[in-house]
């Protein structure tokens, strides 16, 4: 039977496969570290000491680690673990294709970015989004080995018409105890407020310190 008029259905467009596996051109470049924050459990020995600081606390997304980075005139795409030659039907080199990354990290020199991939085949897509989306949380500067400061890192998402993971904090400082962090890891994602978030990731403004405090009521669902 034709349920279309009744269903209220106008057009069906089926979900954008995410191709994200790729092949290998290369190990994960050297001169960049990867993106893996320590949990904030393993850091309970200097955890006073760390209270000392100011923070920034962005959302902690429920995707696919990316890497971008120009590099002397050359141009990679990494997924978590490996550079990947570029094939049509690559998500992370097609998003970089669609977003013109390439030429815009070229006008700053040897950089790199890293984010998030995130959307539809991806994770499950927890934040119901159509297609697939990038969103940058670091900048690291290859000539010096250093992550950009908090105010740096921003000014140049901004100026290269890209996006970031959502800020939640400009001004945070810890509270007394982890326990008490983690509590604040909870909460609703700013992507989709009916999805529980994965957690929070805090980090010092002159990107010295970083760590992750996942929120329990995702750890319960998904571990």
């Amino acid at each position: 039977d034709d349920l279309t008029a009744l269903l209220g259905i106008i057009k069906y467009e089926p979900p954008v496969p995410a191709q994200l596996a790729g092949i290998m051109r290369a190990a994960f470049p050297s001169f960049i570290p990867k993106t893996d924050a320590e949990r904030v459990q393993n850091l309970s020995l200097i955890y006073e000491n760390l209270k000392k600081n100011t923070f920034f606390v962005t959302e902690k997304l429920d995707g696919s680690s990316a890497t971008y980075y120009h590099n002397n005139g050359f141009f990679g795409v990494c997924s978590r673990n490996l550079d990947l030659l570029e094939t049509p039907d690559n998500t992370f080199w097609k998003l970089a294709r669609d977003l013109g990354i390439e030429g815009k990290l070229k006008t700053v020199g040897n950089i790199s970015l890293q984010g998030e991939l995130i959307g539809e085949n991806v994770q499950g897509n927890p934040y119901k989004m159509k297609g697939q989306h990038l969103r940058f949380f670091d900048a690291y500067n290859i000539d010096t080995q250093s992550y950009l400061p908090y105010n740096d890192f921003f000014s140049l998402i901004n100026t290269l018409g890209l996006q970031s993971v959502p800020l939640l904090n400009e001004t945070f400082t810890l509270p007394a105890t982890i326990d008490e962090l983690l509590l604040q890891a909870d909460g609703k994602s700013v992507l989709n407020k009916n999805t529980d978030r994965e957690g929070i990731i805090i980090r010092s403004h002159n990107r010295a310190i970083s760590f992750k405090a996942i929120s329990n009521k995702f750890l319960l669902k998904h571990e």
